[in-house]
């Protein structure tokens, strides 16, 4: 029994060791990340047109802080991310609401176009707690969980609308990722909960490389919204809200740690 019980503390102070070698109390990691959407940003083809396509390729930089034993930590990330450039890189009205179904319209004028038709690069941070899990000597499993927001800005078009065969026209505003009910540009943030698992694999006395998968729930969504006025009267002929679907992606991470 005595034998049984230094053989157990030996294994205990092992794997600990191990632990504290391949990582110390605090480290910095570079990733680079592939994430892919698993759905759209909306049911509706032309707001997903004008919006980037579901994916983002990030590089970020995480600290990571031990605070439980080397077994519970505390990462901060902050990241670049780039979306690719949508699919409608300019207007096509064909694909757009009226103000009435089955009325013919054409393009009077543009009086205003802003927001990103190309790709485009956005601020990306997150925050949250992970483990450490010893497996060998020079390789450990680390789950993250963590929660973050990613800046998303709006796009939109204002335009005139002239009613084929009358005197009839719409200024017109089209929102992509709409955030508030006002009628000038502010940019909004997607907020979300994130999980990876990295695997961790020591290559030298103080860097390891990290393979990483990863799993992100966005807790908001990209709307869309569109207005319509009478340029004689300047009533407001219609106005609607296309609500967005929260997206769900998964990632792949590369990097390398040091300490």
């Amino acid at each position: 029994m005595k034998k049984l019980t230094l053989l157990l503390l030996s294994i205990s102070l092992t794997h600990s060791f191990s632990a504290q070698n391949l990582h110390k109390r605090m480290w910095f990691d570079l990733q680079v990340s592939q994430h892919i959407g698993l759905n759209s940003w909306s049911s509706f083809g032309y707001v997903n047109d004008g919006l980037p396509k579901a994916m983002l390729t990030e590089l970020r930089g995480v600290y990571n802080i031990s605070l439980i034993r080397s077994y519970v930590g505390g990462f901060a990330d902050i990241g670049l991310g780039i979306t690719p450039a949508p699919k409608m890189k300019s207007l096509a009205l064909d694909q757009m609401p009226m103000p009435h179904n089955g009325t013919p319209y054409f393009l009077r004028e543009i009086l205003s176009e802003t927001g990103n038709n190309s790709a485009n690069a956005h601020l990306k941070m997150t925050f949250g707690l992970f483990g450490i899990i010893p497996v060998k000597k020079d390789f450990l499993i680390l789950p993250y969980f963590g929660a973050g927001f990613v800046t998303m800005p709006e796009r939109k078009y204002e335009i005139i609308l002239k009613e084929q065969g009358s005197n009839m026209q719409y200024q017109t505003i089209y929102k992509w990722n709409y955030y508030s009910s006002y009628d000038y540009n502010e940019d909004n943030s997607l907020s979300y909960l994130t999980g990876r698992v990295n695997f961790k694999y020591g290559i030298a006395n103080k860097s390891t490389i990290l393979f990483g998968l990863e799993y992100t729930f966005f807790l908001n969504t990209l709307d869309f919204y569109g207005k319509f006025t009478n340029t004689f009267n300047t009533n407001i002929e219609r106005s609607f809200k296309v609500k967005g679907n929260k997206m769900n992606m998964l990632g792949i991470t590369v990097g390398i740690s040091f300490m």
